[in-house]
């Protein structure tokens, strides 16, 4: 339970949620750590709601079922995309499922169970773990951000960041069918995981200029500092798309005169569709991309509190996901 910046970070007893008819009750396996469970209990203008549940990367079993649910069982894996949508209304046509007029958000992924609408949970293939199901919704928004700068085949990508949305963007842009993929951080601890995803290269900060023969055309923002929109405007090619995944919660100035005289265009895109997440579980199915390539541990509920507030400084560790 987060109860504003600054306050702790609690694990508290709660009663489970009522369950209507279209809703399934989940037993949780596996929650991711996002970078936003970090920034968005910080202080800054984004925070989340004092008194929120937390957890949104998240994957379980159904144990549970309502009275008119008809896609899902008792006994079903299914990941959890983090809001109910009603699929009806003109955001949810347009394919922006989080900015639905009507339907619940589904945070709660640290805790024990959680009642989601059965719109929002995707079954998963028998040969995927529900580890791997907890990785569906971060990687889910590599592919937005992909269609959002409109990849060509043989595109030349450049990724600055290797946490979960550089890896995202990684593999989704080899999944599509990228070109060269360079995948730029501050030191070399994720670089063999980054090429392992689908990067052709990783490299520190200062071997960014030799990366490419030419500037890709295509660069992700995955940082999330100020400062690094500019960046990633001065490594793309003229004509080119810059992808903003960092989520930076500060002003970030940007000077229009030089991106105008570049031609760029910048993306800021915000989530999935649920094809995306469709397609995520397809792609992990067909690649086998293993949890532990991204996962560097799994943690119990009870050493969340402490894992947040040790993570808002420097750190080295990748993805983290918690099973409660």
């Amino acid at each position: 339970m987060f109860h504003g910046a600054g306050k702790a970070i609690t694990i508290e007893q709660v009663a489970d949620d009522p369950l209507g008819p279209h809703d399934l009750r989940i037993e949780v396996g596996r929650c991711g750590l996002c970078g936003s469970d970090i920034a968005m209990t910080s202080g800054s203008p984004f925070d989340y709601a004092a008194g929120m549940r937390l957890g949104h990367e998240t994957a379980g079993t159904v144990i549970e079922v309502g009275k008119a649910v008809s896609r899902c069982k008792v006994g079903d894996h299914v990941a959890i995309l983090p809001r109910g949508f009603c699929g009806a209304c003109p955001p949810c046509r347009a394919g922006r499922v989080l900015f639905c007029e009507t339907g619940p958000m589904h945070m709660g992924g640290f805790g024990e169970r959680m009642v989601v609408r059965e719109s929002a949970a995707f079954p998963l293939p028998a040969a995927l773990s529900i580890a791997e199901g907890a990785l569906v919704e971060p990687i889910a928004c590599g592919r937005k951000a992909m269609r959002m700068a409109r990849l060509e085949q043989g595109a030349s990508v450049l990724v600055l960041g290797g946490g979960s949305m550089g890896m995202a963007a990684v593999f989704w842009a080899r999944a599509m069918g990228a070109g060269r993929i360079v995948a730029a951080t501050r030191t070399s601890a994720r670089h063999e995981t980054l090429c392992a995803i689908g990067a052709d290269a990783a490299v520190t900060g200062e071997a960014i200029d030799g990366a490419f023969a030419a500037p890709p055309d295509i660069v992700v923002e995955a940082i999330g500092q100020p400062g690094m929109l500019h960046a990633a405007v001065e490594q793309v090619r003229p004509g080119g798309a810059v992808i903003s995944l960092g989520m930076c919660s500060m002003h970030d100035p940007v000077l229009p005169a030089f991106n105008a005289f570049r031609d760029v265009t910048l993306h800021f895109p915000l989530s999935y569709s649920p094809d995306d997440f469709i397609e995520t579980i397809r792609a992990f199915d067909a690649a086998r991309v293993r949890p532990d390539v991204m996962v560097s541990e799994m943690l119990p509920l009870a050493a969340l509190p402490g894992l947040i507030e040790e993570m808002r400084g420097s750190h080295t560790r990748q993805k983290v996901q918690i099973a409660p």
